[in-house]
């Protein structure tokens, strides 16, 4: 039986991005800009900025306005349904999604290099990158 559940568990991280599960809503529910604060990996520095995420097919891409882009699909954990996974220069990201009392998106991030941070929904719909 752990044979076989090894087998499914490799196979669903090698099909691709994964679908969100029922209930769960799309990626265009995330779509907007979000204040960014938490801590970045490697040398731990602190982080206090805002980005955007953007619907990409059946995930999102989560964009500040330097440095590379966090691609992030849904899944692939069965049981949990508000799960994201993707990655960032190569580097394992995981963010949990919540909402707030507006019905917004509300993520908590960790990263596999020690960054972790939480996205908050802005009311502006997006960010000015200057320069």
């Amino acid at each position: 039986m752990k044979l076989q559940l090894g087998w499914l568990i490799g196979l669903s991280l090698l099909a691709g991005p994964v679908l969100a599960k029922p209930g769960t809503p799309g990626p265009s529910y995330f779509a907007g800009s979000y204040e960014r604060v938490g801590r970045t990996g490697g040398a731990a520095a602190l982080q206090n900025d805002r980005v955007t995420i953007a619907a990409d097919g059946q995930g999102v891409v989560i964009a500040a306005c330097s440095g590379v882009p966090v691609r992030m699909s849904f899944g692939p954990a069965f049981e949990i349904v508000n799960l994201m996974t993707g990655s960032q220069a190569g580097v394992v990201v995981e963010c949990l999604f919540y909402n707030n009392g507006y019905n917004r998106p509300i993520l908590t991030c960790r990263a596999e290099d020690g960054g972790a941070f939480t996205l908050w929904p802005l009311s502006t719909s997006a960010i000015a990158c200057s320069g």
